[in-house]
């Protein structure tokens, strides 16, 4: 027994001989302040060990520690009040275990390196942010012990040691002449979420043993505030984001204030990602996610990945990237829920909802397949692009596909334009099957050019491998003779780079007509007449044989059988209404019928034939006989009848 008791002494010895060199050697930790007083090194250790800088996640807490510590020297002079700005806090897990615990303060001082006093509740030692008053130039010490507990349960107290801190009392203030300022975390979240919100910010003069004061500011209060003698910034609830200026304003005892700021950025967590069609995309939590929480109490962390609200992953997974992405993915919506389990208690933040654009990796190739079909009226000679004989009323149809077959190349603001006769009646437009509404949807626009009524569909973006079947429902009107209409219909918009991109379909005609019979009768001008003509044949001028006296267009789509006829209900007479004696003859073959007071017919046709114009020889058709002497002088006239009918 007195060997062993002999073997613990030289033991307790040996630590007490290594205990200097030990306290030496480390005076150059961030625990321990030293200071030169005559010629002698002052070695400053705390009084207890201060705890690690907390670990955090996305600036949520894991592991105990201060948020704010002291700053490691302040400077003042006599009667200038000093204030020792702190903020502990504890671990997530902490919290959710010890949820009705709270904070007390216990600050300690020592002026000798030595002797720890606790600071009397009257000198504020009991407060957060402790006010020191100096009363003489000189260097004092502390370091703060938070405690955590309730009343009930004061024996299980939490603790948690600040770092060592000097209050340097000088004898005359001094100026800074410049400024630097930092943030413990450069990126907070603006959710609703108050788990990873807040952080703080410092400001460091040139040179260090400056006396001015510190006020804190930031230049958009919208997206996050900062209590100005602190440092402590909070972000917006309201997830906005934007990048905030923090500034640090330091008052000067005898010159001009100086300031500088930081930025931080405010945010939901997650960042939109833009990438080519074919490549993956990554999206990171922002913030410092280098925590892992391990502080001996252990606690679990899952990160659930979501896109457009489907889980699509769940681990410990800070980021997410997807599959080679297409056009389909362009637009979707990630988000991600981290929990924070500690028996059986969860605590979750959810990030913004960060867009993802794919950019298309090649072009449009538009194809365009279109059909016309009357309804009213087959023609043999039609096919899919020619009508022939189309009229009014009849009710045209355009069936038209137009296809995007490239694999990821969009058409964006497209609109398909097809040329309609002008006058034609739009019963209906539809698209894919759905009926679009008129100006909404589509216009109608008069092309002087073509004089044609343009027909412009809005087809929004046409991704690839997409296609749009279109049924135009139109009745035909404003046909007034024969019109040939050839067009083609065509589709335009742009591509992914915002380039004008067009496209023509095939070409198409419709063959309008009437169906009437369209005649221009010419007058028929006998010459003069003599007094001496009685009995004779007055021919028609030679320019009238054998040219249209009757220029006929026949534009009937159904060619019955007619008959035309000629007559005439008066006499020749002139401006004294005197009688010309003379009668109009119509002359075919030798052998005439008299005109006046008769329908005579003058040309007939067979069914499916064309009424044909009516030109005569000489001796054939009108021709006007002198019945008399007796003419008085004068222009006579009357009217000839020409008249259609059909056959049986």
């Amino acid at each position: 027994m007195r060997h062993h008791k002999h073997a613990k002494r030289i033991i307790k010895n040996f630590l007490l001989l290594i205990i200097p060199f030990i306290l030496l050697a480390m005076v150059t930790t961030s625990t321990e302040k030293s200071i030169k007083a005559e010629n002698d090194e002052l070695v400053v250790s705390p009084r207890k060990t201060p705890n690690p800088p907390p670990k955090k996640f996305i600036g949520i807490w894991m592991t105990n520690g201060y948020g704010l510590q002291p700053n490691p020297d302040y400077y003042t002079t006599v009667g200038d009040p000093v204030v020792i700005r702190t903020d502990a806090g504890r671990s997530i897990w902490t919290v959710i275990l010890g949820v009705f615990d709270s904070a007390h303060y216990r600050w300690w001082q020592t002026t000798d390196g030595k002797k720890w006093t606790e600071v009397s509740k009257s000198n504020n030692g009991h407060r957060k942010n402790f006010e020191v008053k100096p009363d003489k130039v000189g260097t004092v010490w502390y370091q703060l012990d938070t405690q955590y507990y309730t009343y009930l349960t004061p024996y299980l107290k939490t603790h948690i040691y600040s770092n060592l801190t000097a209050v340097h009392t000088l004898e005359d203030p001094v100026d800074a002449t410049d400024l630097t300022v930092t943030v413990d975390d450069d990126y907070l979240y603006s959710t609703k979420d108050e788990l990873s919100n807040t952080t703080y910010a410092h400001a460091h003069p040139d040179p260090a043993n400056a006396t001015g004061k510190i006020k804190w500011s930031v230049n958009d209060t919208s997206l996050a505030t900062i209590d100005p003698d602190d440092g402590h910034i909070t972000a917006n609830k309201n997830n906005k984001s934007g990048d905030v200026e923090v500034i640090a304003t330091m008052t000067n005892p005898n010159t001009a204030p100086i300031s500088n700021h930081a930025i931080v950025t405010v945010g939901g967590g997650l960042d939109d990602r833009k990438v080519n069609s074919g490549e993956t995309a990554t999206f990171e939590l922002r913030g410092d996610t280098a925590g892992d929480g391990d502080d001996g109490n252990s606690g679990s962390i899952t990160i659930d990945w979501y896109k457009n609200d489907k889980k699509i992953s769940s681990g410990t997974a800070d980021s997410y990237t997807t599959p080679n992405t297409t056009m389909a993915d362009d637009g979707s919506l990630f988000h991600a829920v981290i929990n924070f389990k500690k028996s059986g208690i969860t605590r979750s933040i959810t990030t913004n909802q960060a867009k993802l654009t794919v950019i298309p990796s090649s072009e449009p190739d538009i194809e365009i397949t279109n059909n016309l079909i009357n309804k009213s009226f087959s023609h043999e000679k039609n096919d899919n692009n020619i009508l022939n004989d189309v009229t009014n009323s009849d009710n045209v149809i355009y069936q038209d596909t137009i296809t995007n077959i490239s694999d990821d190349g969009p058409l964006k603001d497209a609109f398909y334009v097809v040329p309609l006769h002008s006058g034609t009646q739009i019963n209906s437009v539809k698209v894919n099957g759905e009926t679009l509404s008129a100006e909404k949807d589509y216009t109608v626009i008069f092309n002087s050019d073509t004089d044609t009524d343009d027909l412009t569909i809005e087809l929004n973006t046409m991704n690839g491998k997409t296609s749009k079947d279109i049924e135009i429902d139109t009745t035909v009107a404003g046909v007034l003779n024969t019109y040939s209409l050839e067009f083609k219909p065509y589709v335009y918009g742009f591509d992914s780079e915002n380039r004008f991109y067009s496209k023509e379909g095939t070409d198409e005609t419709i063959n309008y007509l009437s169906d009437k019979i369209h005649a221009q009768i010419k007058k028929i001008d006998f010459g003069q007449i003599t007094p001496y003509s009685k009995d004779t044949l007055l021919h028609r001028p030679q320019e009238l044989n054998e040219s249209n006296i009757v220029d006929v267009n026949d534009q009937r789509r159904d060619k019955s059988a007619l008959k035309a006829f000629v007559s005439q209900k008066e006499e020749f007479l002139n401006d004294n209404n005197d009688i010309l004696p003379a009668s109009l003859r119509y002359y075919e073959n030798g052998s005439y019928q008299n005109v006046l007071g008769n329908q005579v017919k003058v040309s007939e046709t067979d069914v499916g034939s064309k009424l044909s114009s009516l030109a005569w020889k000489k001796e054939d058709g009108l021709i006007l006989h002198i019945n008399g002497n007796h003419l008085p002088a004068g222009q006579y006239s009357t009217t000839l009848t020409w008249t259609l009918e059909s056959s049986i």
